[in-house]
C-alpha cells in the first residue's frame, strides 16, 4: 500500500483517478502503467515513487473505492432509520450496492483470484472499514453496549457471507433484492455473534 503521506497529495489522487478509468476499461490485469501515467498527466517515475508496483497500485485503487463505497452504504441505512430486519437489510444493500459499482464487480467476475489474493493480504483493513461504518449505522450507544470485540466479529461475518454471495456458485440465486434478503436470513442471521443477538439495539 501506498505510504500515508503520499495518498492524499493532488499527484496520487489523479493518478488513482486515472487508474480507475483504466482499471475499467481494460481490466486489472491487463493495464500498462504507461497510460495511467499518460491519463494522469505525470511521468511513469512518478507512479513508482508512490507504488511499488501495478499490484500496489491495484490494492490502493481498491482500498479507495471500498473506503467510498462502505461510507455510502452506512450514509443510506443510517438515513434509512428503523427497518423490518436491520441486519438483512444493511446486508443486503450491502451487496446491492457492490455490484452497483462497476470497477469492484468487474473484479469479482473477472478476477476472482487477484479477489481472494486481496483479501488475504489486507482483510484486516476492511475488518477494520466495516467495523468502522457499523458504527456509523448502529444507534446511538449499541456499539458501546455489545462492545469492541462484537463489532468486530460482526464485520467478520458480514464480510466473510458477502464474499459467499459474491464469489461462490449457489443452489439457489441470489441476484435480486428478495433474493439476498431470502439468503441473508436463512444462512447471514443464524450466524451472527451471540452479542449482537442478545443485547437489544
Amino acid at each position: 500500500m501506498p505510504a500515508a503521506d503520499a495518498t492524499g497529495s493532488s499527484s496520487t489522487r489523479r493518478i488513482l483517478d486515472a487508474a480507475l478509468v483504466e482499471f475499467e476499461r481494460h481490466g486489472f490485469r491487463r493495464v500498462a502503467l504507461d497510460d495511467v501515467a499518460r491519463r494522469a498527466g505525470v511521468s511513469r517515475t512518478t507512479i513508482y515513487r508512490r507504488f511499488a508496483n501495478r499490484d500496489e497500485l491495484v490494492a490502493a485503487v481498491i482500498e479507495r473505492e471500498n473506503v467510498a463505497l462502505f461510507a455510502d452504504i452506512a450514509r443510506e441505512l443510517k438515513d434509512a432509520g428503523p427497518q423490518s430486519n436491520y441486519y438483512v437489510e444493511a446486508f443486503t444493500l450491502s451487496i446491492l450496492r457492490f455490484r452497483k459499482h462497476h470497477v469492484l464487480n468487474q473484479m469479482i467476475v473477472d478476477e476472482p483470484a487477484l479477489v481472494l489474493e486481496l483479501m488475504h493480504r489486507h482483510y484486516g483493513a476492511a475488518i477494520e472499514r466495516m467495523a468502522a461504518a457499523l458504527r456509523v449505522i448502529f444507534p446511538d450507544g449499541f456499539a458501546d453496549r455489545i462492545g469492541p470485540q462484537a463489532v468486530n466479529d460482526l464485520a467478520d461475518t458480514i464480510l466473510r457471507y458477502a464474499a459467499m454471495v459474491l464469489l461462490l456458485p449457489g443452489v439457489q440465486p441470489v441476484q435480486t433484492a428478495e433474493e439476498i434478503r431470502a439468503f441473508a436470513a436463512r444462512h447471514f442471521l443464524p450466524s451472527l455473534p451471540a452479542a449482537v443477538r442478545t443485547v437489544s439495539a
